[in-house]
């Protein structure tokens, strides 16, 4: 693909450099809040992201800490999350 290709959206066209010059916007954006430890998500998305039953046993177990507790809402590290997922789990032990 050359540099003057077209990239047709449902909403919009852009240019190819436009394209990349986006994505490597928001890539390095997501860079910087995963250092940061400021990507976080409410207990309702973590129960959606990753299912209610192991959201609440690695709460359970200990594995899981809320990162900020407000009146009636938690809120969790996504990248706590996506490394407590990616573990194979035993349910036998």
């Amino acid at each position: 693909m050359d540099d003057k290709s077209i990239l047709e959206f449902t909403d919009k066209s852009v240019t190819f450099d436009q394209f990349v010059d986006f994505l490597a916007t928001k890539v390095a954006i997501r860079i910087h809040q995963i250092e940061k430890g400021e990507l976080e998500v409410s207990q309702a998305q973590a129960y959606k992201l990753f299912g209610r039953a192991d959201v609440e046993r690695w709460i359970r177990n200990g594995k899981l800490q809320p990162v900020r507790i407000s009146p009636g809402k938690k809120r969790f590290s996504l990248v706590d999350l996506q490394k407590l997922a990616s573990v194979q789990q035993n349910y036998l032990l």
